[in-house]
C-alpha cells in the first residue's frame, strides 16, 4: 500500500461522504493502490494515521481542518517510523490548513490531481500540552470562539465562525496573562492571544499574516482589552490581516511561547480543537520542519 485515504464521512455538513468515490478513484489513478478508511469518530483519524502500514507514502486527509489536526498527530506519534507525507482534500469549514497547501476552494478530485502534481515540503508543527497543531493555537476569546462555533457547525462556509465570534466579542473578558517569547517576556490584559503556524484562523481571521509554515518561527498576536470603540472601528481590521501596528496589538515571533495565567487554569484551541487540562501554564515549542506535507502545483487557493 502506497496511499492511505482518510476520509471523515461528517466533515462539511455530510458532503464529504457524496465524495468518497471521486476521491478513490482520482487517487488511484494519480498513485496507484489505495486503502481507504472512513472515521467512526472523535480520535479515529488519529489512530489510523499512527497506524498505517510501514511503506506508505501519503495518507491524504479529506474532511475539515479537525480531521486534518487528528491525522497530523497520527502521523507525528508513529514511534521512530518512517512518517508519510500528509495531504489535505479539504471538506470542512474553514480549510486553514488547505489554504498553505493551495487546495482550499479545490473540488476533491482536482485537490488530488493538483497535490500528485506538486511536491512535499516540510512544515513545521507546534506542540503544547503534549499535543501538535500544524496551524493555530488561541487562548481568550480566541478559544471563546472555538468554543461556540460547534453550535455552527451546520452553517455554510465560514458563516458559523462569524456568528460564533460575534457572540463571544459580546461575552469578552480580558485575562491577566504574562506571556514570553523567547526570553522577552510582558503581563497584560489580554483579549486574544493567537499562536500561529499559518496565518488564518476561523476561515477568515488572520491574526498572524505574516505566518509562514517553513519558516522555522510561532508568530503571536496579542489583543489587549478591548472596548466599544476597538470594535466599532477596529476590529475589522483583522479580516485582512492589517491590524497588526495598532496600539492595542502586540506582535512577536520566536519558537518558544510561555502563557501564565492569573486567572486559573487556561483553555485553549489547538486548530480548533478545545482543550482544558487544568493548568494555568502553556508551554508551546516550535518543531521545525516536521511534517512532511503535500503541497499542490499553486492552482489553489493560497494563504
Amino acid at each position: 500500500m502506497s496511499t492511505l485515504v482518510i476520509l471523515n464521512p461528517a466533515a462539511g455538513h455530510g458532503r464529504s461522504a457524496r465524495f468518497r468515490e471521486d476521491v478513490l478513484r482520482a487517487a488511484e489513478a494519480q498513485w496507484g493502490p489505495v486503502t481507504l478508511a472512513l472515521t467512526e469518530g472523535p480520535g479515529h483519524a488519529t489512530a489510523l494515521a499512527r497506524d498505517s502500514a510501514d511503506g506508505t507514502l501519503r495518507v491524504i486527509a479529506v474532511g475539515g481542518d479537525g480531521t486534518v489536526h487528528e491525522a497530523a498527530n497520527g502521523l507525528l506519534t508513529r514511534g521512530g517510523r518512517a512518517i508519510p507525507a500528509l495531504g489535505v482534500v479539504p471538506v470542512g469549514t474553514g480549510n486553514d490548513f488547505a489554504k498553505m497547501t493551495f487546495t482550499a476552494r479545490v473540488a476533491p478530485r482536482a485537490a488530488i490531481a493538483a497535490l500528485a502534481a506538486g511536491t512535499t515540503r516540510r512544515f513545521d508543527v507546534g506542540l503544547a500540552w503534549g499535543e501538535y497543531f500544524v496551524n493555530s493555537l488561541g487562548v481568550g476569546l480566541d478559544a471563546d470562539v472555538a468554543r461556540r462555533v460547534n453550535e455552527y457547525k451546520h452553517w455554510p462556509g465560514s458563516l458559523g465562525y462569524i456568528v460564533a465570534a460575534l457572540q463571544a466579542i459580546v461575552h469578552r473578558r480580558a485575562l491577566r496573562l504574562r506571556i514570553e517569547v523567547d526570553g522577552e517576556s510582558w503581563s497584560a490584559p489580554t483579549t486574544v492571544l493567537e499562536i500561529g503556524v499559518g496565518p488564518c484562523a476561523g476561515g477568515v481571521f488572520y491574526l498572524v499574516p505574516d505566518a509562514r509554515p517553513d519558516d522555522g518561527l510561532l508568530d503571536v498576536c496579542a489583543v489587549g482589552a478591548i472596548g466599544a470603540t476597538f470594535l466599532l472601528t477596529k476590529a475589522y481590521r483583522v479580516l485582512g490581516g492589517t491590524h497588526t501596528a495598532l496600539k492595542e496589538v502586540r506582535m512577536a515571533r520566536g519558537d518558544r511561547v510561555r502563557i501564565a495565567s492569573e486567572d486559573g487554569p487556561l483553555t485553549a484551541h489547538l486548530d480548533g480543537e478545545l482543550r482544558a487540562p487544568g493548568s494555568d501554564v502553556l508551554d508551546v515549542a516550535l518543531l521545525p520542519g516536521a511534517l512532511p506535507v503535500l503541497v499542490a502545483d499553486g492552482g489553489g487557493q493560497a494563504a
